[in-house]
C-alpha cells in the first residue's frame, strides 16, 4: 500500500536536491504509524507530536490503509 505523508516544521529533511516536505511511502499492508515513525526515524517524544491521518487526530497504533494521508506535525511551544 501506498500512503501520502506530509512533514511538518522540524521534521522536513533537508538534501542536496531541497527540502522534502511530501513523500509517498510504500508500505506492508496492517501497519501503523509506529511503523511509519521508526522508518523515518522519528525520535521525538510521542507527547510532541500531533498525529492527523485524513483529517482526523489519531494515535501511534491506528493501522493505515491504501490511500491514507498522514500530517507529521511537531508540537512547538515558545515563551
Amino acid at each position: 500500500m501506498v500512503v501520502e505523508l506530509h512533514l511538518h516544521t522540524i521534521l522536513q529533511q533537508n538534501t542536496e536536491s531541497g527540502t522534502i516536505r511530501k513523500i509517498n511511502l510504500e508500505l506492508p499492508s496492517d501497519s501503523t504509524l509506529a511503523e511509519v515513525l521508526a522508518i523515518l526515524d522519528i525520535q521525538l517524544p510521542i507527547d510532541n507530536l500531533l498525529l492527523v491521518v485524513n483529517g482526523s487526530s489519531v494515535d501511534l497504533d491506528h493501522q493505515l490503509v491504501d490511500g491514507d494521508i498522514v500530517h507529521i506535525i511537531p508540537i512547538l511551544s515558545g515563551g
